[in-house]
């Protein structure tokens, strides 16, 4: 019985008045967004597939005229409001689809921080019962960590969607003019090729940014997984030591 008084860095003593032991507020919240944060991200990843179908729909109608046609269409006609619909709705929707996949994935970060909860209530409650000193693994850096890149994965997505929106209002300004007699002959520094370079220069580099919030939520997936192994590790060890 020698192992049980043994103590390490990664070892809290709990106090009887500390019993039982309690989840983190951290994981107090996470057991109860995961779910919502699931549902929305599932809810916002179909309404994009809906609005990909009406786009879709927009475009067919579009393109069954000719080029010399489609080109030839004046500000503010059907044809034209239909080229400004579809290039808009390029520069957002893919967007608002990357942020539903993200809220899927941070709801995910979300039930892995409650399983921590539940690893960490459960871990008390057996040594309890065993009527042993109840000892629970300090929270490792990942456990500090991952909450946070979660947070700043879903703090990237939506700065991306906001600033899609803008890029895509601009899209909208600009597609809606005859190609024939104003974009093609638009001159250096006139407005209509200030509002294209915007629209080219903002989604040169919003396409990768994208990527560094789904790096942060999946880093962060990453690190709550490793932070799982850790504790069922150190709880195994501590049965072991509890039965020898």
């Amino acid at each position: 019985m020698a192992t049980l008084t043994q103590r390490t860095s990664q070892d809290i003593q709990s106090r009887a008045t500390q019993l039982p032991v309690q989840v983190t507020r951290t994981q107090a919240m996470a057991s109860k967004m995961w779910a919502p944060f699931i549902a929305m991200g599932f809810m916002i990843v179909m309404a994009a597939f809906v609005y990909g179908l009406v786009n879709s729909s927009i475009s067919a109608d579009y393109f069954q005229f000719s080029k010399e046609t489609r080109e030839a269409a004046v500000a503010g006609s059907d044809l034209a409001t239909q080229k400004a619909f579809i290039e808009s709705t390029k520069a957002w929707l893919p967007a608002f689809k990357l942020l539903g996949m993200g809220m899927i994935l941070g709801g995910v970060t979300f039930l892995l921080a409650t399983i921590l909860g539940a690893l960490r209530t459960g871990g008390g409650r057996v040594q309890e019962a065993l009527g042993v000193p109840v000892t629970i693994i300090k929270a490792p850096m990942t456990a500090k960590v991952f909450p946070m890149l979660m947070m700043m994965g879903m703090m990237v997505l939506m700065a991306v969607l906001v600033i899609a929106i803008v890029v895509a209002n601009i899209s909208y300004g600009y597609w809606n003019h005859s190609i024939a007699t104003e974009l093609n002959p638009a001159i250096e520094g006139s407005q209509l090729l200030g509002s294209l370079s915007t629209i080219n220069t903002v989604n040169a580099w919003l396409a990768p940014f994208k990527f560094v919030g789904m790096a942060f939520l999946l880093t962060g997936i990453g690190l709550a997984l490793a932070t799982i192994i850790r504790v069922l590790r150190w709880q195994s060890q501590r049965l072991w030591d509890i039965l020898t």
